[in-house]
């Protein structure tokens, strides 16, 4: 396994997505099926678009590792979103935390350690963060992190919040 991390936070390690991380993604898919119901196939193809997609935006999905331990904690990272009703085009930052590993500060962690490298990473002017309504565990992660509430929107067949976070350059 390689522990080379291009950035870390105190407890977290984050790197790019690699095409020998299958079984990271599998692990997921098993800890978050709603989300993550792809096959190892279809897996395989989204490890190779979230490649691409990082080589070509320079930003893009991460795998969260511990430090100590270098144990598989989690993904997390950046994908363009485009609001279907206004046209606008964004960037998304979403995170998904191992169940055995959750109530225990990382998704916090996780997603402030993103936005930080975000600020000096994308060039956009805010990054967003959608949650479905009533997923207060995830509006109050988002909170803590200094995204402030942005608007209510249907996403996804989803009634959703979504949360934004202004980047300082």
């Amino acid at each position: 396994m390689n522990h080379s991390y291009l950035f870390e936070s105190a407890r977290l390690g984050f790197r790019p997505v690699m095409h020998t991380d299958l079984n990271y993604l599998l692990a997921l898919a098993d800890a978050d099926p709603k989300y993550w119901s792809e096959s190892p196939g279809k897996l395989t193809s989204k490890i190779k678009k979230d490649i691409q997609f990082f080589n070509q935006k320079g930003y893009g999905p991460f795998l969260v590792f511990d430090l100590k331990s270098h144990d598989f904690m989690g993904r997390t990272g950046f994908a363009d979103f485009e609001d279907k009703v206004d046209g606008a085009h964004e960037v998304e930052v979403g995170y998904v935390v191992l169940e055995k590993y959750r109530g225990q500060g990382y998704a916090t962690e996780m997603l402030q350690a993103v936005l930080v490298w975000a600020g000096d990473n994308i060039q956009k002017d805010k990054i967003i963060a959608i949650a479905e309504v009533g997923h207060t565990a995830s509006e109050k992660i988002m909170q803590k992190v200094g995204m402030v509430f942005s608007r209510r929107a249907w996403i996804d067949g989803e009634d959703s919040v979504v949360y934004e976070y202004l980047l300082s350059h």
